[in-house]
């Protein structure tokens, strides 16, 4: 029997990443569940350690890809169409942050050059982030970075955006044979608490402790099961504060 330490929407918070780390059992199947980036100091760190990881313990270090990847991944592809989006929506707070990492010029050349910069000096971190999953499955539990379509009884429906982009299918019955573990919704916005929420039946579990604005990043133990074994968080002040 497998069990498996879950972290998911670190956002670019490298101290409170690390702090959870330290309560993972390396015997254990480390899943992250996608948003490593943006709004966030600290994005290319967070992906640099995630490289770390896998180099170290190989195929034991699952990553999903998270909707900010995908931004991301977008605007690499598209600059001059997907820029303002990508940044509008924290990817700014991640330039900046590998911009250190690039030559002088890099904020006043056009996107098309800007990407190219990025590509060039950081082809590991952006190769991690586009061969990242849309899920996994281990055992009886699906881990998906924002959940899968719950209209149906199996994920087969489910597209790749909504695996990046789903909210609320929590509201509906699973009647899929797996317990989802999901990030993306902030777990405030569910249960009136950052700690991870549980629905009623166990078949969803809800990790995303809204780190970039309520300062918690969560970490869940699971069997392979679905059998919830421990739950973790780091709690630091909120950025705003």
């Amino acid at each position: 029997m497998k069990n498996i330490f879950v972290v998911s929407d670190i956002h670019g918070h490298y101290d409170q990443f690390v702090h959870v780390l330290s309560f993972w059992d390396k015997k254990d199947t480390l899943v992250i569940l996608g948003d490593l980036i943006d709004r966030g100091p600290q994005s290319l760190q967070v992906i640099q350690k995630v490289l770390a990881l896998k180099d170290e313990f190989g195929d034991q270090v699952i990553v999903c890809l998270g909707n900010h990847e995908d931004m991301l991944i977008d605007y690499l592809n598209f600059p001059d169409l997907k820029k303002d989006r990508f940044f509008k929506n924290g990817g700014l707070d991640t330039i900046r942050n590998f911009q250190a990492q690039l030559p002088n010029d890099f904020m006043t050349v056009n996107p098309v050059k800007q990407v190219e910069m990025i590509k060039e000096k950081f082809a590991r971190e952006i190769s991690m982030i586009t061969t990242s999953k849309l899920f996994v499955i281990i055992g009886n539990v699906l881990f998906t970075h924002a959940g899968f379509d719950s209209n149906f009884e199996t994920i087969d429906n489910t597209s790749a955006e909504d695996f990046l982009w789903i909210r609320k299918h929590y509201l509906t019955q699973n009647r899929t044979p797996y317990v989802n573990v999901f990030g993306h919704t902030p777990v405030h916005l569910i249960h009136d608490s950052s700690d991870v929420w549980v629905s009623e039946d166990a078949k969803y579990i809800g990790i995303d402790g809204g780190c970039y604005m309520t300062g918690q990043l969560n970490a869940l133990h699971i069997s392979e099961a679905g059998e919830v074994l421990n739950i973790y968080k780091s709690v630091m002040d909120p950025p705003n504060k």
